[in-house]
């Protein structure tokens, strides 16, 4: 999804808009007048600026001549939100020959800015070498295969994540060298009966015939997973894709095309919203869902304000001895309709789709540190991880956060870990180095959170100060694995040693993983394998247990299942 700027002078309008684009998934930051926006472009770069035609000491004109001067924004996209009292054609038109891309009516309606801002990605992704022709529209195409193929089959798109991101920071031939990439690894895992049909970069429409093995191993393949990085203008890059598909049964009438494509990307829109791999198929119940989850946004400010989330804490162990070196905060939440637990990955997305993940993430990070002072003056000296939100660290006032969280409870940095996805990380700018900073001045340390998953894996470990590094659990489910999974592990385990930084597998369940990272030396190890979540006032029990004892279980297990 593109980075936008949104300059309005009107708070209430600004706040509107901003909550809006961001449920539309957006990279949003926002600014009140033309200083504070010249300070975001410096920063971000954005690809879209959305920006009040009339702001206070900065026409439009003006306001342009400061984004084309601005390194690394100058070709940004434009679009202009007329003031009220202005005449609609005349001043779109006067706009527009300013400089601007587009322009929009005062009252700006949200769903009208968040189509734009998708109009302009589109051009970005477009602006690069052309597709094939017909490429826009494979409609007429699809339906032709469908007709002659027997049933069941699966139609899917895909969509390459990061590629408008790609192309903005690596340029439009490196987008489409990736591409090509892309195209053709997914023409490798497709049977020959299979059909791909060319589309616009960072898309494609594919159709699994009946015959085809695994199918839903093969779909989670398509996504990434499992798959080696490729190397593209000498940058190490994963290929990562979201995927929505359509099952069609032997008995089923076939739905137009054009119904067909829709579901398929409403599916793929429920993918965004999930872990890697992000893959859904498309179900009836999936619009029934949708409402279901604004009803449960409603249930999530009350639970907010009401104080009716919980944490519970997943035990981190070192593997060589067994020993509890800390534990990780996981919220839950329970519906008080219903007494169903909402899954904690369903939460967030719902939190963000609500525009409350922010404050979600702030009382978690105080309720960790309450129960860690809670442990500590029951003479347990344990440290807490917490997981922050990449709007979180991208509103610019973490170190501050943090700091409270740590005053309020009455306890040292040190005690404190901080998880961050290697995406957020992949993107430092000046903002994000000097909040990095503050938390070291704190004593605070930083984990790189799903490692291994993200465009620039290793360099991260090199260019910003990370004390810790978290293999993604979709790496640790492959293991012991091929050896392409084992060499991704020793190369990030050879990186992050000599740099002095701890090692940890989340999600590890099973003997055969344990053992695979027992054997490498691995530093810590979580997962239900080690043990689950559990309550706050349960983990010093956890912690007296014998060590030794529970790694000699844990070694025995795993040589017991190889």
């Amino acid at each position: 999804m593109p980075r936008v700027l949104l300059v309005e002078h009107d708070p209430a309008a600004r706040d509107r808009l901003a909550l809006a684009m961001r449920h539309a998934r957006f990279e949003v930051r926002s600014a009140g007048d033309a200083e504070g926006a010249r300070r975001i472009l410096a920063e971000v770069h954005p690809q879209v600026v959305a920006v009040r035609a009339d702001l206070p000491e900065c026409g439009l004109p003006a306001f342009l001549d400061l984004l084309r001067a601005t390194p690394g924004a100058a070709e940004a996209a434009v679009i202009a939100l007329l003031p009220p009292g202005t005449d609609g054609i005349q001043a779109i038109r006067a706009a527009l020959l300013a400089g601007a891309d587009d322009a929009l009516p005062h009252p700006v309606d949200a769903d009208a800015l968040i189509e734009a801002v998708r109009a302009r990605e589109r051009r970005l992704l477009a602006s690069a070498p052309a597709p094939a022709a017909g490429a826009l529209d494979a409609a007429p195409r699809v339906a032709a295969a469908l007709d002659a193929m027997r049933r069941p089959a699966t139609l899917a798109i895909l969509e390459l994540e990061d590629a408008a991101a790609i192309a903005a920071t690596e340029g439009h031939e490196a987008l489409r060298e990736l591409d090509e990439l892309w195209r053709a690894r997914i023409r490798g895992l497709i049977p020959e009966q299979g059909k791909l049909f060319e589309g616009p970069l960072g898309e494609a429409i594919i159709i699994l015939p009946p015959s085809t093995p695994q199918p839903r191993a093969l779909l989670a393949a398509l996504t990434g997973t499992g798959q080696s990085p490729v190397h593209v203008g000498g940058r190490e890059l994963r290929l990562r894709a979201s995927l929505g598909g359509l099952t069609l049964g032997r008995d089923e009438d076939t739905p137009p095309a054009e119904v067909a494509i829709a579901r398929c990307r409403h599916a793929m829109r429920m993918a965004r919203a999930g872990a890697h791999p992000r893959l859904h198929l498309y179900s009836p119940e999936d619009p029934r869902r949708a409402l279901d989850d604004l009803q449960l946004a409603t249930l999530l400010q009350h639970a907010l304000e009401q104080g009716s989330f919980r944490l519970v804490f997943q035990p981190q162990v070192e593997m060589a001895t067994g020993q509890v070196v800390g534990a990780e905060a996981l919220i839950r939440w329970t519906l008080p309709t219903t007494g169903e637990q909402v899954s904690a990955m369903r939460l967030l997305a719902i939190a963000e789709d609500a525009g409350l993940l922010d404050e979600i993430g702030s009382w978690a990070l105080r309720e960790a540190c309450r129960q860690c002072a809670a442990w500590a003056e029951g003479g347990l000296d344990l440290p807490v991880s917490v997981n922050i939100a990449a709007s979180q660290f991208r509103r610019g006032d973490l170190g501050d956060e943090a700091r409270m969280a740590l005053s309020e409870a009455g306890i040292p940095g040190r005690l404190l870990t901080l998880e961050v996805q290697e995406s957020v990380l992949a993107t430092a700018n000046a903002q994000l180095r000097d909040q990095v900073e503050s938390l070291r001045v704190a004593g605070v340390r930083l984990s790189i959170d799903d490692f291994g998953t993200g465009i620039a894996s290793i360099p991260l470990l090199r260019q910003l100060p990370v004390d810790e590094l978290k293999i993604d659990q979709s790496v640790v489910a492959r293991l012991p694995g091929a050896i392409e999974d084992r060499a991704t592990l020793d190369v990030a385990q050879r990186h992050a040693r000599a740099l002095g930084i701890r090692c940890v597998a989340e999600g590890v369940e099973h003997a055969a993983q344990w053992a695979c990272l027992a054997e490498r030396g691995w530093d810590v190890a979580q997962g239900w394998y080690v043990g689950h979540p559990i309550a706050g006032r349960d983990i010093p029990g956890f912690v007296r247990r014998d060590p030794a004892a529970l790694a000699a279980a844990s070694g025995d297990r795993a040589t017991a299942q190889q």
